[in-house]
């Protein structure tokens, strides 16, 4: 069983906003560029136009636009 939790906001890069939890944008998931996997969507970066995932893998964040 594999449990995800989410970061706390002051954990996301800056200028990044979180996302709902148990909004739609919360369900999105794409592949870390570096590590491969599942990763879930945290936040968004209005500003560069972007949403930003979250790799517990590599304990990093990356932006897809």
């Amino acid at each position: 069983m594999t449990v995800l939790t989410r970061p706390e906001t002051d954990r996301l890069p800056a200028g990044a906003a979180p996302v709902r939890p148990d909004g739609l944008l919360a369900r999105v998931r794409r592949p870390c560029p570096d590590h491969g996997g599942d990763c879930a969507c945290v936040a968004r970066d209005e500003r560069a136009g972007c949403l930003v995932y979250r790799c517990e893998r590599g304990e990093h964040h990356f932006t897809v636009r």
